[in-house]
């Protein structure tokens, strides 16, 4: 049923001139400025705010896209995107239910809801043509190929995700937490081999030179984490911003110092539940699994990102509307997660008119998206300290 409405907001998009993808635009032109030995960062491709501020491997990708005429390749990117969320969501929702859930049998009802509360983020990442989708669905091959056996296949899958978006640096340390050292040195090793590729085209010193270039756009486009108000909203869903409008304002201004040190306290805590989780856990892959599903959610609570890069929380929000239908197992999570989905998912700017306005301004999507991490790792400690209480019976 989803793949007929993508297919049908294809033909409309179409109908009303909005075809855009303007976020795959500054690809396609990165492509083309990297095919015309043009300058890939610091200069707008497509629109005046176009500036491309990914991995050169990623342009040298989309090069190929630049070999075809525009609507040709903004087809084809639309098409990626559809078939990753298609096979995205079902390759969720086994997981989910096999991995964290002992063997729940399939159902329509979860899956259809999933996708329900993930549309608002699908329809903008559509209609931006941007990759996020795309990565997660590889991610997602990552982790099934993992916890099948195909270590190699999976590590090189997280070292191409991490290659085009480094936020996705923060899986290593997972691996170095369950041992997986050769899956840790085969990612490594691709986005090492990804660095070095461009060096074919553009020789050694021009590869050092673009990636330079690289580094400098990232420091750039990081530099403000904190929302201080204004229209350009892209910190206001971070936790640093909600920490400091919370707490840190009472006492500081906004600075990066402030930014960094919440990220370490996150880092701290968030490996300290990881560790005392494995402690009694009663499955080491199930613990794995969720492990890495908490910090691909939690990737664009620390990232400056748009809205659609929550798309990284769908696997989390397929675990939690697991636990609600058919019928959830205690009233609290009923109270809790129904609002947290909302906040997650509910920014339907047509049907809410001006109150959307406010959900942006304060960063609801963001406390949402952090309250879904919050109860879902504790429903998961939960429900398997009782398994492992169990078994020790």
């Amino acid at each position: 049923m989803f793949g007929a409405l993508l297919l049908a907001l294809f033909v409309i998009e179409h109908i009303n001139g909005r075809f855009w993808l303007n976020d795959f635009r500054v690809y396609y032109g990165a492509g083309e400025a990297l095919l015309n030995g043009a300058p890939l960062y610091g200069v707008a491709h497509g629109l005046d705010s176009g500036v491309f501020k990914y991995a050169p491997a990623l342009a040298l990708f989309y090069a190929l896209f630049a070999l075809l005429p525009y609507p040709i390749a903004a087809s084809i990117q639309y098409t990626l995107i559809a078939i990753a969320f298609v096979d995205g969501s079902i390759r969720i929702d086994r997981l989910v239910r096999e991995k964290l859930l002992v063997q729940r049998p399939a159902g329509y009802l979860p899956l259809f809801l999933t996708a329900l509360v993930c549309v608002v983020h699908l329809h903008r990442e559509l209609h931006l043509g941007n990759i996020n989708m795309i990565l997660l669905w590889l991610l997602v091959i990552a982790l099934d190929q993992l916890l099948n056996g195909s270590r190699n296949a999976g590590a090189v899958l997280i070292g191409i995700a991490i290659l085009a978006k480094p936020h996705f640096v923060v899986l290593l340390p997972l691996l170095v937490l369950f041992s997986k050292y050769r899956e840790l040195g085969v990612s490594v090793g691709v986005v090492l081999l990804g660095m070095l590729l461009p060096s074919v085209f553009l020789g050694p010193t021009g590869n050092v030179e673009v990636h330079k270039a690289w580094f400098a756009a990232m420091a750039e486009h990081n530099s403000s984490l904190i929302y201080t108000g204004g229209e350009d909203y892209r910190s206001v869903n971070t936790i640093y911003s909600f920490v400091h409008r919370s707490v840190g304002k009472y006492f500081m201004e906004p600075n990066s110092l402030e930014a960094y040190t919440i990220l370490g306290g996150i880092v701290l805590v968030f490996g300290a539940f990881l560790l005392w989780l494995k402690s009694w856990t009663t499955s080491n892959s199930s613990l794995f699994a969720m492990g890495y599903f908490l910090i691909l959610a939690l990737v664009p609570s620390i990232t400056l990102t748009d809205t659609e890069h929550f798309l990284l929380s769908m696997p989390l929000v397929a675990y939690l509307i697991h636990h609600l239908v058919p019928i959830a197992r205690t009233r609290w999570l009923v109270l809790l997660g129904i609002p947290v989905l909302f906040a997650y998912g509910g920014n339907w700017e047509d049907a809410l008119g001006p109150f959307a306005a406010h959900m942006i301004h304060y960063g609801v999507l963001g406390i949402g998206n952090g309250l879904l991490i919050l109860i879902c790792g504790w429903v998961f400690a939960r429900s398997n300290h009782s398994a492992a209480i169990a078994s020790k019976a």
